[in-house]
Parts: structure tokens; C-alpha cells; sequence
């Protein structure tokens, strides 16, 4: 998992990068489950994390 913060157009891009699914060394019908799951969780999550992002003062 990795999190890159980007300066852009006067604010911040929050890049997500989640790797290393088929090094796990799973069935393919396995790796497909896991990997939907997590698409579904940073679905569902995602937007609580900029909400709270938007609500932090700048120093």
C-alpha cells in the first residue's frame, strides 16, 4: 500500500496505490474476491477520509 500526497491546482491529490495481490500466491477466483472486496472497502471509505481532510485547518 502505498499513499502519495501531490500538489494540485492549489490543493492536494491523494494517490492509492494497492500492489502485490498475486504475489499472495492465491487461486485466481481468490485473488478476484479479495481484490473486489478492497475495491469496495476504499469505495465506501475513501470519501470519509477527504471529508475529514477538508474539515482540518491548514497551519
Amino acid at each position: 500500500m502505498t499513499f502519495e500526497l501531490v500538489p494540485a491546482d492549489g490543493g492536494t491529490l491523494l494517490r492509492l496505490t494497492e500492489a502485490g495481490f498475486r504475489e499472495i500466491g492465491w487461486e485466481a477466483v481468490q485473488l478476484e474476491a479479495h481484490y473486489r472486496s478492497h475495491c469496495a472497502g476504499w469505495d465506501r471509505h475513501l470519501p470519509n477520509l477527504a471529508a475529514y481532510a477538508a474539515g482540518l485547518v491548514r497551519s
